[in-house]
């Protein structure tokens, strides 16, 4: 690991304008330099570098970031990578932090195990390629499938021959450790102390990690034997776990970024005959179903995923759920059905790339009319089972996150299905509410251990009570709210922590803490939101952002006694951090632009600086009314259940912490208005 002396070093010695005008012709246009961005196919400069701020901004397609952050999504590199690629340039010598012994004899491991992956693929490779067993079958199977030899070489294609014992025996007489054969997974003990292979009478095929490394294998049996199985895989090691692992991601990752998608097939034959054809852009989840990690592992170089299916209907109702968790992940997805007799890999060796492309192009379809598709020819003009398959296609709608994004499909699905819109909103808002209640739940159990209290006898309700009970429950409810509706309101004060949280907050006194600073005290950005949020013990529920915010508080800090500079180098920071979701954050608060309005165009005119004694005050105090707001539509179904179950007490007492709940809400109000 860099240590920090020398990470400073290298961001100290960086100029972003000159490590993007490596790779982009830039032209100074005032304070700024502009260029074509190399993100996406960009006609006219949409790419802005800032020298002062060494941050850069795309406005077309929206890619932001510091020179190592440039660096790690131009050419594919990990945050450390970016670094030492950083410190080359400028001639800065890399000091590694001193690390424990754990974390030494756990990189140990890891890098031994990879060795001996390594090992392992040269050594089967050589065995498919040895001339002295050509009339094996191995080399024929792949020769059948009409690989060319370019193409083995390329997926580094192996054999593992019969026996059973004979990559275990060559690798010790090489030096391999026994402990480190056996945790690869490469090797298995037997009881009597015997070693003997996991693979062996297989073709091979070696997955690769992102960087290229060879972290597993995948073996095929080249006989019909049913009582063997077909595919036998490595386990999970040190190096390997199945669901953050793609195969042929390696191959593809710089196809996918530049073409902006990602092709999404099963098998390791589909991948290699796709990029034999010279369509390039395609993984395969390996016969597994598909993971949160791995659509993440896509989510890096695109957000763009078009899943191929072949013409086999029981395989693609069972994987379909992968369209769902593709959804819920914010990315667009798209389907393309093959013809009946075709797989990918049948597909690919029996059309040209330009075949294959305008087949994809013509034939891609949306889920909602892909699903439609699928599923309509069963129902047969039953009304209950059109109703499920409404039921079905509304679901996957509920999972994509984007608002926006989730009307124009309502739209559609109510156009599709001659139903009405507001249906089908109703829906969506049920499922969502549904499934965050669900997850605040299971957080609530992980968390604290509570469970339901039993079932008891209760006293009735006090005469009259029902009708207010009802008044409240109904009219005067608030909608149910979700963590989104609190994540805006988070937002905002982060932007101000990041961005002036060093700098004096000169406010009217009587906004301070509820009035309760000293008119001679100024306390700074920072100070005022840490001792308004701990006030009323408020902990932000974005997860990123509540890493942020403690981070804030607990690096090391520098007294400066400039707050631009001190502020200089918060962003810095923050906009360098190894944690990538906190970089990426920091960069998505500092530069997101805020929608133009009259109010925002006419605050514009004065320096954002002198108005913070305005607007930071406000954002807390619009944040604890959200709060509020949550409290209070909880405590409302408090009261349903505790008046449904016959509990007068239990609903009085809520009752009474509403009507306190919305005496804080109104003066809090008051306080914002005046604002």
């Amino acid at each position: 690991m860099i240590d920090r002396a020398t990470v400073d070093r290298i961001l100290d010695a960086t100029r972003i304008e000159e490590v993007i005008g490596d790779f982009v012709s830039l032209k100074r246009r005032g304070a700024n330099y502009l260029g074509l961005c190399p993100f996406h196919q960009d006609k006219n400069p949409s790419l802005s570098v800032s020298s002062t701020k060494q941050i850069f901004k795309c406005f077309a397609c929206g890619k932001a970031g510091t020179a190592v952050s440039f660096i790690m999504e131009h050419e594919k590199l990990s945050y450390p990578e970016a670094l030492k690629y950083l410190a080359k340039k400028y001639g800065i010598e890399v000091v590694e932090k001193e690390q424990t012994p754990e974390e030494i004899a756990a990189r140990l491991k890891g890098e031994s195990l990879l060795i001996v992956n390594e090992y392992a693929q040269k050594y089967y490779q050589q065995l498919l390629w040895d001339p002295a067993r050509t009339h094996l079958v191995g080399l024929s199977y792949f020769k059948e499938r009409k690989f060319t030899d370019e193409t083995i070489r390329k997926f580094g294609l192996g054999f593992a021959p019969a026996g059973g014992k004979s990559f275990a025996a060559t690798a010790k007489e090489e030096g391999y450790k026994e402990e480190y054969l056996v945790d690869s997974g490469l090797v298995i003990r037997r009881d009597d102390g015997s070693l003997s292979d996991r693979f062996y009478d297989r073709v091979m095929f070696p997955i690769h990690s992102l960087s290229g490394r060879v972290i597993a294998f995948g073996g095929r049996i080249l006989t019909s034997d049913k009582s063997k199985a077909k595919y036998i895989n490595s386990p999970e090691t040190e190096v390997y776990v199945k669901n953050r692992s793609l195969y042929g991601i390696y191959f593809a990752k710089t196809a996918i970024a530049n073409k902006d998608c990602c092709l999404l097939v099963e098998g390791y034959t589909d991948v290699i005959s796709m990029h034999q054809a010279g369509i390039e852009n395609v993984v395969a989840s390996s016969g597994t179903s598909l993971t949160v990690g791995q659509i993440s592992l896509i989510k890096r170089f695109t957000d763009k995923i078009i899943v191929i299916y072949d013409g086999d209907a029981a395989g693609i109702k069972a994987s379909i759920r992968g369209i769902d968790m593709i959804l819920q992940q914010g990315m667009k997805v798209e389907v393309v059905l093959l013809p009946p007799e075709d797989d990918p890999d049948s597909f690919a060796k029996a059309h040209s790339r330009e075949e294959i492309e305008e087949f994809i192009a013509s034939n891609k379809c949306d889920f909602i009319t892909f699903k439609t598709n699928l599923l309509l020819e069963e129902i047969d003009n039953n009304p209950i089972r059109k109703a499920q398959l409404i039921n079905d296609i509304i679901e996957s709608v509920s999972m994509i996150p984007d608002q926006i994004e989730r009307n124009v499909y309502v739209g559609q699905v109510a156009s599709r299905f001659d139903i009405k819109e507001d249906a089908v909103f109703q829906k969506i808002r049920q499922l969502r509410s549904r499934r965050n209640s669900q997850e605040q739940a299971r957080n609530r159990v992980m968390q604290s251990g509570l469970s339901t209290p039993p079932p008891g006898d209760y006293e009735p309700l006090p005469a009259g009570f029902e009708e207010n009970a009802a008044s409240v429950s109904t009219e005067s409810a608030p909608k149910p709210l979700t963590d989104a509706y609190l994540a805006v309101n988070e937002k905002e004060i982060v932007y101000y922590l990041l961005k002036f949280g060093e700098y004096p907050l000169h406010t009217d006194d009587s906004l301070l803490y509820g009035g309760k600073a000293k008119p001679a005290e100024v306390p700074t950005v920072a100070e005022y939101i840490r001792r308004s949020l701990e006030e009323d013990d408020l902990q932000f529920e974005n997860p990123v952002y509540r890493k942020i915010y403690d981070e804030y508080f607990s690096r090391p800090h520098e007294e400066a006694e400039d707050c631009e500079v001190a502020q200089g180098k918060i962003i810095r920071f923050f906009s360098t951090h190894p944690d990538q979701d906190i970089s990426a954050t920091m960069m998505d608060v500092i530069c997101d632009n805020y929608p133009i309005t009259v109010k925002v165009y006419r605050d514009s005119l004065t320096p954002e600086e002198q108005m913070l004694g305005k607007n930071v005050p406000r954002a807390v105090i619009a944040y604890r009314i959200k709060v509020i707001d949550r409290l209070c539509a909880a405590t409302v179904k408090e009261v349903d259940a505790a008046f449904k179950s016959g509990d007068g007490e239990s609903c009085k007492e809520k009752m009474r912490l509403l009507a306190a709940l919305n005496t804080v809400k109104n003066s809090l109000t008051k306080e914002l208005n005046r604002l």
